[in-house]
């Protein structure tokens, strides 16, 4: 690791940002994952070099944000995991008389952002006040919850590739579907995003984050860690509104309370696998088959994780 070590120190200028042999169950909300071998904190100067530095070396990169719909293995990760965070995470509002956007970096959290949106009276992000995800993860999967999701806000995205090369993309080239985008087919890094918003009342834009807040609150997990739903609905239909939720499959099926060691299905909501504090990566993967083969057997369907599984399970 010496020589990759050394150059990476050379590129990177923040101290604390490389890290050897790092703990991945530090970055998950699962809070289980074994060692990724470089784990980098990155900044968008560095990134391109950072980048390059490691397609010379021929080490494997994984790129990761906040943590928030990963599974790491108990194995951990091999090569470089990069992660865009905290060092790229900048936003900006620009407003005139036509419209109103939000340019954010792609490691700027979704409940810091939608705040900053309702200080400025700005509607449409509401929806997105309690998910702990980045907005570069969240246009990755088209994040979304009570009724809204990133395809109805989002301007534009940038991307870098794996060459350095700087690519944008309008609304209309990024491919959203149902928790799905044009990038999870693509090897490009997003770096950030415009969101196109609409002017509102501050007031009533705080009331409806509280509303949605609170309706968390009442009706999935807090407090526990997990990596929010756990699988996709189900079904063909273009529209949400023609699949079916997964948690309501779980316990037709009779995996509402399913455990395998310290992993369960949450006895707030059903479409929530949760670690009690005790499991491992592999409880919660285990967990997770279990559910899909007795939902396959008694339902006939076949559930896919939402949930980003890295490493060798």
């Amino acid at each position: 690791m010496g020589s990759i070590e050394t150059d990476l120190r050379e590129i990177i200028t923040e101290k604390d940002a490389l890290h050897i042999d790092e703990p991945m169950k530090r970055h998950t909300t699962f809070g289980v994952g074994g060692r990724a071998d470089i784990f980098i904190d990155v900044s968008i100067d560095e990134l391109a070099s950072v980048m390059a530095c490691l397609r010379r070396h021929e080490i494997p990169v994984t790129v990761v944000g906040n943590g928030s719909n990963l599974l790491v293995s108990d194995s951990g990760i091999r090569g470089a995991v990069l992660c865009i965070g905290r060092r790229i995470n900048r936003t900006e509002v620009k407003k005139d008389q036509d419209n109103a956007m939000i340019s954010c970096q792609a490691g700027a959290l979704l409940p810091r952002v939608a705040m900053m949106a309702a200080d400025q009276a700005l509607s449409g992000l509401e929806f997105a006040a309690g998910i702990p995800g980045t907005i570069g993860g969240a246009v990755y999967m088209n994040a979304g919850a009570f009724g809204g999701d990133m395809s109805e806000i989002v301007s534009s995205v940038t991307t870098i590739t794996e060459d350095g090369e700087i690519k944008d993309y309008s609304a209309c080239q990024v491919g959203f579907g149902y928790r799905k985008s044009i990038f999870s087919e693509k090897n490009e890094i997003i770096t950030g995003a415009v969101l196109s918003l609409r002017p509102g009342d501050p007031s009533e834009i705080r009331e409806r984050i509280k509303s949605i807040c609170d309706k968390r609150k009442k009706s999935q997990p807090t407090g526990v860690r997990s990596a929010g739903s756990t699988f996709r609905k189900a079904g063909d239909g273009d529209l949400i509104s023609d699949l079916t939720p997964a948690w309501r499959l779980i316990q037709q099926a009779g995996m509402k309370d399913a455990r395998v060691g310290g992993a369960l299905v949450s006895p707030k909501h059903s479409g929530f696998v949760v670690n009690d504090g005790s499991a491992t990566a592999g409880d919660i993967y285990q967990l997770i088959c279990a559910i899909k083969e007795r939902v396959k057997e008694e339902t006939g369907v076949e559930l896919e994780p939402e949930v980003k599984l890295l490493g060798e399970f």
